[in-house]
C-alpha cells in the first residue's frame, strides 16, 4: 500500500508493508536532492479518519545521520490494539539540512523548540570533552566527570562510547580518537541546530 500525496517542497516515498506484528515499521525514502534532519509523520485510518497519530524523527537529537538523497529510514506507527491499522501518512513538516523548515507551524515550533532545549546539553558535552586533553584525562576521569553532571543524550552517547573504547582498548592514543571524533560530532550538530531558521511568525514558544 502507498500513499502518493506530498507537501508542496518535500518529495517522499512512504510505503506499508503487510502487518506482522503490532508495531510496523514504515520506510521513508528521500527523493529530493536536499539532505533532510527532521520530519514528522503524520498517520490517520480512512476508517477511522478523525483519529490520527504522529510520530517526530530528528537525526539531531536521536544521534542519526541526516536522510540524504535516495536513503531510507524506517518509522514505526503505533495504533490502538483491535482498532484498524493507519492507511494514510503524511510528512507534514520538517528540516532540511540547511537549516531551513517546512510544513505545519505547530510541528515546526515543536522541532525548534525541542532543538533549542538540546542546545545546553551539547554545549555541556563538548565542554567536558575539550577539557580532557588539556587535563591528560583518563577514561575513568572522564567517566568520573560524567557522573557528576545531570543526564542528556549527548553525555550518555559520551558514556557509551568510553565504554565500548574500554573493550577495545589500544591504549591512550585510542581514547584521545575517540574523543576527537565525539567532540567533532557534537561540534557538528550545534551547527546544524543553530542554524535552523524560524519562519517568520512561528515562535518557539506557543
Amino acid at each position: 500500500m502507498e500513499n502518493g500525496r506530498l507537501l508542496s517542497n518535500p518529495s517522499f516515498r512512504l510505503r506499508f508493508k503487510p502487518p506482522e506484528k503490532k508495531s510496523q515499521g514504515i520506510p521513508v525514502t528521500n527523493l529530493t536532492s536536499r539532505p533532510i534532519t527532521a520530519c514528522v509523520l503524520e498517520l490517520s485510518s480512512s476508517v477511522e479518519s478523525k483519529r490520527k497519530s504522529s510520530t517526530l524523527w530528528d537525526a539531531l537529537l536521536q544521534g542519526e545521520p541526516p536522510i540524504e538523497p535516495g536513503a531510507s529510514i524506517s518509522q514505526y506507527l503505533d495504533h490502538v490494539i483491535g482498532g484498524p491499522l493507519p492507511d494514510k501518512v503524511e510528512v507534514v513538516a520538517g528540516v532540511w539540512a540547511d537549516g531551513k523548515t517546512f510544513g505545519q507551524p505547530d510541528w515546526v515550533r515543536i522541532i525548534l523548540r525541542n532543538r533549542e532545549m538540546m542546545v545546553s546539553a551539547y554545549e555541556q558535552a563538548a565542554a567536558l570533552l575539550q577539557q580532557g586533553p588539556d587535563q591528560n584525562r583518563t577514561r575513568d576521569q572522564y567517566l568520573a566527570a560524567l557522573n557528576s553532571k545531570p543526564n542528556s543524550a549527548p553525555l550518555n552517547s559520551i558514556r557509551r562510547t568510553l565504554e565500548a573504547n574500554a573493550k577495545s582498548d589500544h591504549g591512550p592514543q585510542s581514547l584521545h580518537l575517540a574523543v576527537r571524533d565525539l567532540l567533532a560530532y557534537f561540534t557538528h550538530n550545534l551547527v546544524l541546530i543553530r542554524q535552523t531558521k524560524r519562519p517568520e511568525g512561528v515562535p518557539t514558544n506557543p
